[in-house]
């Protein structure tokens, strides 16, 4: 948003952002995703039970200055490392504005969108949800989100032909204990996929 208008968000932007022991992405308005994680970075010096005060923070220097539905409802999503695995955690606002953490469970899959209708893509999440797999359950990298990609491309470019706050494009990460590979899937049949190996340290 510039001088209190909303303009679309490129789909070359990423709300995916590294942390010491994972990811951080979120859903809802950019900036105050953004400016949650500069809090969270600069400021409690990544400290992660500090993260929902952060949204909160961010949330609230936004409305002083703009006023827009997405601004609420804007959450966000967390990996942390385990002793033996990695935790994926939502910090979402409740009935009263304040936010919490919760651990996502085994094999949940979390649908954050603003057309809340999902008929078009339900059979597409039912045969997802039916094959899920560890990484464990594949060779390589490579392997394993060739496994996912096709769905969550269908999924997506569906999706947004209903939703006119979704993009087609989308950023990803599979992370396991040992490894990770995060990228951005345009989601145009003349563009190839970009995507970043990394070994988690």
């Amino acid at each position: 948003m510039e001088d209190g208008k909303f303009k679309n968000i490129s789909d070359s932007l990423t709300k995916l952002y590294a942390w010491n022991h994972g990811i951080i992405t979120g859903s809802g308005e950019h900036t105050v995703i953004e400016t949650a994680i500069e809090l969270f970075t600069k400021i409690s010096k990544s400290r992660i039970e500090t993260l929902p005060k952060c949204l909160q923070i961010s949330r609230m220097i936004r409305e002083l200055k703009v006023e827009h539905f997405q601004i609420a409802i804007t959450k966000l999503l967390y990996s942390d490392e385990t002793e033996s695995s990695i935790q994926l955690h939502m910090i979402e606002p409740n009935e009263i504005g304040e936010y919490h953490i919760s651990k996502c469970k085994k094999n949940e899959i979390v649908l954050w969108l603003f057309e809340p209708c999902v008929e078009p893509i339900i059979s597409i999440l039912q045969e997802l949800y039916s094959k899920l797999q560890p990484r464990k359950a594949f060779l390589n990298q490579q392997e394993w989100y060739d496994y996912y990609i096709n769905d969550l491309c269908r999924i997506y470019k569906i999706q947004a032909q209903h939703d006119p706050l979704m993009s087609q494009s989308f950023d990803f990460v599979f992370q396991s204990k040992d490894d990770y590979v995060h990228g951005h899937i345009p989601n145009l049949h003349n563009r190839p996929l970009n995507f970043i190996e990394n070994i988690c340290n």
